[in-house]
């Protein structure tokens, strides 16, 4: 029997937003969400879940967000009945941050667990609140994070796809990935933006009144110098850099009780 799904409210008078508790530690997480199997996976075991999602959080230095992140997103997808499963892919110490090339080794590593209907990429210090922002999937790439509150509840900028996105997997093939060119903060949301609709497809949102987040505190990250000068070869550049150029190491694969974790070199 296929699960009811969750009914979609689009009223504007209608506020849905849910609190995010901020000072969560990964061990309360683990006592508040019991129900989660080893690996950070679950599914609803009276019915047929709507939708197999893999949620795929780049990470680095950020443990003070894995409690409050973990404890608000598990009951999130399991009001939604989603099949799913939550992977960390963390990048070893060494080299700057690239937070796409962790997005495609998340998609990498996440489909040969699959399969899954789409792939929600998601930042740890993301937090959704309103249950009507549906994690289901697509025929278009969906950018999730519409209006988070450190930008009053508004979109930031027209062709913003950061802080959380939802794609299938024919359309992370479509467009080779995400670009391995960004270390550093900034620009490889942008550069996915372009691949999108150079592909011919669309970015489809819901309204910024359904599509609230909470975004957790953390020091800014350093801004990628040469990211205005990638951006600007993306459309030149982007059939040969991606999936088909990626290369890495995975050091070691941990369950957690809420999160399966890939440490990688990159």
């Amino acid at each position: 029997m296929a699960c009811k799904l969750v009914p979609f409210l689009p009223q504007a008078s209608v506020t849905a937003r849910m609190g995010v508790e901020a000072n969560v530690t990964e061990a309360e997480a683990e006592v508040n969400v019991a129900n989660v199997r080893q690996g950070g996976s679950w599914w609803p075991e009276n019915c047929t879940a709507p939708w197999s999602v893999a949620v795929v959080v780049p990470y680095r230095d950020r443990e003070h967000m894995i409690g409050p992140f973990l404890n608000h997103l598990h009951p999130f997808l399991q009001r939604q009945m989603l099949n799913y499963s939550i992977y960390f892919v963390e990048q070893s110490a060494g080299k700057t941050f690239n937070k796409a090339m962790l997005l495609n080794i998340g998609y990498k590593q996440a489909q040969a667990e699959g399969p899954w209907d789409c792939y929600v990429f998601h930042d740890i210090d993301c937090v959704p609140e309103d249950d009507r922002n549906l994690y289901y999937c697509s025929s278009q790439p969906r950018h999730l994070a519409v209006s988070p509150d450190k930008f009053g509840y508004k979109l930031f900028y027209p062709t913003c796809f950061g802080g959380a996105s939802l794609m299938s997997g024919w359309q992370i093939e479509r467009v080779n990935g995400w670009s391995n060119r960004y270390f550093g903060w900034g620009g490889e949301d942008d550069d996915m933006w372009d691949r999108i609709h150079a592909e011919g497809m669309e970015v489809k949102r819901y309204p910024e009144y359904i599509a609230t987040y909470t975004m957790l505190k953390h020091a800014e990250a350093e801004p990628n110098p040469e990211r205005y000068e990638l951006l600007a070869q993306t459309l030149s550049s982007y059939k040969n850099d991606g999936l088909n150029t990626l290369n890495y190491t995975l050091a070691s694969t941990t369950r957690r009780q809420l999160y399966t974790k890939f440490l990688v070199e990159i």
